[in-house]
């Protein structure tokens, strides 16, 4: 009788202890409007394993400052696709608007000089799947969509010369979009756009509809 008792006190207690386990469980989720995504921790995403995201509408952030201002707003930061899930996502949204997506990524200030840019197809820091571009936040690990470029980046720079002097100065396209995939007719779309500068629709140049938020869940 005794042992049976210990034994009924014994499941007894397991089961409340599983029960306890389960209801102190997280569970998470993200604000409203925004999609919760799993991720692989690595060294270079902060060992995020979740990160939520949107594609938050406006069409003036191909300016920096705005894109960054348009996520603040949802106590966000611009941000980047980091699987084929995440890019498959966004890329609905392109399609569906027929035009492009502000993202983060910024050119890395250790390329401005001409050699080092020149240089990028030989497999060093600045080559487009290493360093060339930069993320600003550390959630993201830009190892999967450095490998999905429309074409080679730079794709646009003007040189120029200020009044009174000799020295060259290029302009080069620092920030990043994911694009019209229909315009481009590649199976890449991540494309690199002069910052600041509104999409001049007489030339063909495709105009942003969004930009791309993302936030640790709650």
């Amino acid at each position: 009788m005794i042992l049976k008792l210990i034994i009924f006190c014994s499941l007894l207690f397991s089961n409340f202890a599983a029960d306890a386990s389960n209801s102190t469980e997280k569970v998470l989720h993200c604000q409203k409007g925004f999609k919760l995504y799993d991720r692989v921790p690595t060294d270079r995403n902060r060992n995020t394993s979740h990160w939520c995201m949107k594609v938050v509408e406006h069409s003036d952030v191909y300016d920096r400052p705005t894109a960054r201002s348009v996520c603040m707003d949802y106590d966000a930061v611009i941000t980047n696709v980091e699987n084929q899930k995440e890019l498959d996502d966004v890329n609905a949204l392109i399609r569906d608007n027929n035009k492009r997506v502000a993202v983060d990524g910024v050119f890395n200030p250790k390329c401005r000089s001409f050699d080092n840019w020149k240089m990028r197809k030989f497999g060093g820091l600045c080559d487009k799947r290493k360093e060339l571009f930069i993320l600003e936040d550390d959630h993201t690990d830009p190892t999967f969509i450095f490998g999905k470029w429309a074409g080679e980046p730079p794709t646009a720079s003007d040189k120029y010369k200020e009044k009174g002097d000799d020295v060259d100065i290029y302009t080069i396209a620092e920030c990043l979009s994911l694009h019209n995939l229909a315009a481009i007719n590649t199976t890449g779309n991540l494309k690199d756009f002069l910052c600041g500068e509104e999409p001049d629709k007489q030339v063909g140049e495709v105009p942003f509809f969004g930009v791309l938020c993302g936030c640790e869940p709650e």
